[in-house]
């Protein structure tokens, strides 16, 4: 529930190549920035990554006050430290990315044709545990934002 005089904003990011979700993030050149705000999307923008230490990449989520990165693979050094820049991270995912988005938001990114080849059922709840961070599969509402109007 919404506070009067407060609103819910979010921002997700998702690598992204020709229109689907990137194999490996650590080497994505491009991003996906939604913008919602009180459960609904209100702008989309790309951004250009390059070629990055993972430590710009982390500064760079950082900067553009991203809450949620979904992405294909990712190395366990680079998410722990975007866990530890509370950015919640959704890997092994696949597919087109406005797919991906309405599964996000409707809460079916567990369904296998969004599960990465390779990894099995299973393998976002094992590697995020191996971070020691709960992976949550959630509606965007669970962790919001609220600001002032």
């Amino acid at each position: 529930m919404l506070v009067v005089g407060q609103r819910f904003e979010m921002k997700i990011a998702i690598s992204i190549w020709n229109g689907f979700v990137s194999n490996v993030f650590d080497f994505a050149d491009q991003l996906l920035i939604v913008d919602i705000e009180d459960q609904g999307e209100v702008g989309r923008s790309e951004f250009q990554l390059g070629k990055q230490a993972i430590q710009q990449r982390t500064g760079q989520l950082t900067e553009l006050n991203v809450d949620v990165l979904i992405c294909g693979g990712i190395s366990q050094s680079l998410a722990s430290m975007l866990a530890a820049s509370n950015i919640e991270v959704i890997p092994f995912v696949t597919g087109p990315v406005d797919e991906v988005l309405n599964a996000y938001f409707s809460n079916r990114l567990a369904e296998p044709q969004f599960l990465q080849p390779g990894s099995q059922v299973g393998a976002r709840k094992r590697f995020c545990r191996e971070r020691q961070r709960r992976c949550r599969h959630r509606h965007p509402g669970s962790r919001s934002r609220n600001r002032a109007t």
